[in-house]
């Protein structure tokens, strides 16, 4: 029975078919079974953010429904469902996970994120011919081994090997440490790093540059020289300016950003009715919009995504919803970094923050992957929990 919680947590990561199924079921135990556990109650922030995340979930479902984008509701029941209920239901959760313990979480995110990874590992065997040329990359979609389609988009891959990507520097950390079992697990976690970074390469994920970055951040303040900390700053700063010269660090993201937000006022109501033109640094002029023959048809930032699908109500429930919690956790995390030591099971929460704080900068709504979108508020509801006792419950 210990090793039930693992094993789920690594078949959510391996986004076996039938999650969903399963993650209400494993919600809706998990639940019952904390409940009958002591433990602190909710915080009022928990509680706002939830009813701000279900409201979200109402209105989000409520123009989707209206500009017939889920229409017949009845045929789209799995995503009103998951949308309606899953965000706020699985912060919840994450929170009462603090009342089996701490180090629960720990091994819950590091199975998760195994998982994760041998799911690209997976995609990239499929896709490769033959399946151990390691040397072939890819630009646009891989074969991935199970799911509705058979053919998914690099990016919406690449993010769930971002996770092991992002634990390098706790790998590193434990394998300096004297426990002869930290260091193993150093081990393991450096080498399932070394697979990310690999799978990276083969999909050209920029967006794992920027993840690594927020990752090893903390890190940089724990080094005691500050002429060390000044090197390391400018080698950095070297190396994204020749990243940015070369054209390697040249992202469209940031034009189609930028553009989107020019004409927010063509639609305050959604419909994916913004269109609009914007200059790549790679392609030239590329075309935005929800119509055959565009180049790109989300603004690849969570918000603003639910913006052009549904208007300012949702977009407004999901930033109450999100803002606080963000402010939050950055203050946890901050808080326990100058007043205890940075332990390493702090530092893989920090490593999993990262990766979502990244996704819903750059990347679509539910990351083209509603699973990992909706695990994530478990990690958010964990951390808040976590962090509870440094921070003021108003």
């Amino acid at each position: 029975m210990n090793l039930l919680p693992l094993v789920l947590a690594f078949l959510f990561g391996l986004g076996v078919p039938k999650a969903f199924s399963l993650l209400y079921v494993v919600l809706t135990l998990t639940a019952w079974l904390a409940l009958r556990r002591s433990g602190r109650r909710p915080s009022a922030l928990l509680i706002w953010s939830g009813i701000w995340l279900f409201l979200f979930g109402v209105s989000y479902v409520t123009f989707l429904v209206g500009w017939q984008v889920w229409v017949p509701p009845l045929d789209f029941l799995p995503e009103i469902l998951a949308i309606l209920l899953l965000p706020a239901s699985c912060l919840v959760v994450g929170w009462l996970l603090q009342r089996f313990g701490h180090p629960i979480g720990t091994r819950l995110i590091l199975f998760y994120v195994l998982g994760a990874l041998i799911y690209t590992l997976l995609s990239l065997g499929l896709s490769r011919t033959p399946w151990w040329n390691t040397s072939q990359t890819f630009t646009h979609i891989l074969r991935v081994p199970w799911g509705q389609q058979n053919w998914l988009s690099t990016r919406a891959v690449e993010q769930r090997a971002f996770l092991a990507l992002a634990l390098l520097p706790v790998g590193i950390q434990l394998l300096s440490m004297s426990k002869f079992r930290q260091r193993n697990i150093g081990f393991l976690i450096v080498a399932m790093s070394g697979l990310a970074i690999h799978v990276a390469w083969a999909l050209q994920g920029r967006i794992g540059v920027a993840i690594f970055i927020l990752a090893v951040l903390p890190y940089l303040f724990l080094i005691k020289s500050s002429a060390n900390r000044l090197v390391l700053g400018l080698l950095g700063l070297v190396l994204m300016i020749v990243g940015i010269a070369s054209g390697w660090l040249c992202d469209e993201r940031f034009a189609l950003v930028g553009g989107f937000l020019r004409y927010l006022g063509d639609a305050p109501w959604g419909g994916r009715l913004i269109r609009y033109s914007y200059r790549d640094c790679r392609y030239g002029v590329l075309n935005f919009g929800s119509f055959s023959g565009s180049d790109a048809f989300t603004p690849h930032n969570v918000i603003l995504d639910v913006y052009n699908d549904a208007g300012w109500i949702p977009t407004l429930c999901i930033l109450l919803a999100i803002l606080p919690i963000t402010v939050a956790l950055l203050r946890g995390f901050w808080i326990r970094f100058v007043t205890t030591e940075w332990d390493w099971q702090l530092a893989v929460r920090w490593s999993f923050f990262s990766v979502l704080l990244v996704e819903w900068v750059i990347q679509p709504l539910l990351y083209t992957d509603q699973l990992m979108f909706s695990i994530g508020f478990v990690l958010v509801g964990l951390l808040l929990a976590d962090f509870s006792p440094f921070l003021p419950d108003k």
